[in-house]
């Protein structure tokens, strides 16, 4: 029996680390193949929790969009949202915890998706009542239509501005009756400022 020369041991260690070196490749791989999978299959299952309905996304929006002021359901109204919706009360959790950070995110489109849900609500509003007389033509009756969504949308934006007038109407009322000078129009239109002048004795 020969001795293993130092050649021989270092030519057999190379040998051996190739093998290696392929193996560890082919694990790598495996592994990467592996990790890929279960990630799209995790996200699938996930895309599939979060496509509710349309009724139920309907309901959802139209509860958050009339809640501004507080949008956190209490626990009761979450199950009663996840009864309507057909989901469960960590799914509408999960919804409304989202739908906060897209509102905060673009505050501009949230607002025009609230002014729709709004005049979607007033116009429902006004359908409750079935057939309303026509303002133009005296004993006409009209249906609501598409018509109402923007008289809704415009009775919404004009509320502030009517309000602004009417009160700017009554303070000035109030300016005319304790200043004389604001009587000297009414003078000017007939009427006399000292009401014995109209007199004859």
């Amino acid at each position: 029996m020969r001795p293993i020369t130092p050649k021989e041991i270092e030519r057999m260690v190379q040998i051996i680390h190739k093998k290696f070196s392929a193996i560890q490749m082919q694990l790598k791989q495996s592994t990467c193949e592996a990790v890929m999978i279960l990630r799209s299959r995790f996200l699938d299952a996930r895309r599939k929790r979060r496509n509710f309905s349309k009724q139920a996304t309907e309901i959802l929006n139209e509860y958050f969009y009339s809640h501004l002021s507080n949008p956190y359901p209490s626990e009761e109204a979450k199950e009663e949202l996840a009864r309507k919706c057909g989901i469960t009360v960590s799914q509408v959790s999960n919804w409304f915890g989202n739908k906060r950070i897209r509102y905060k995110k673009n505050i501009a489109k949230a607002q025009e998706e609230a002014n729709m849900y709004a005049a979607k609500k007033a116009a429902q509003g006004i359908a409750q009542y079935g057939m309303m007389p026509s303002p133009g033509v005296p004993g006409s009756m009209v249906s609501p239509s598409g018509e109402m969504y923007s008289m809704a949308v415009s009775a919404q934006q004009q509320g502030l501005h009517h309000m602004a007038a009417v009160q700017a109407n009554a303070f000035s009322d109030l300016a005319s009756a304790y200043n004389p000078n604001m009587m000297v129009s009414v003078t000017g239109a007939g009427y006399p400022s000292n009401p014995d002048a109209s007199r004859t004795d």
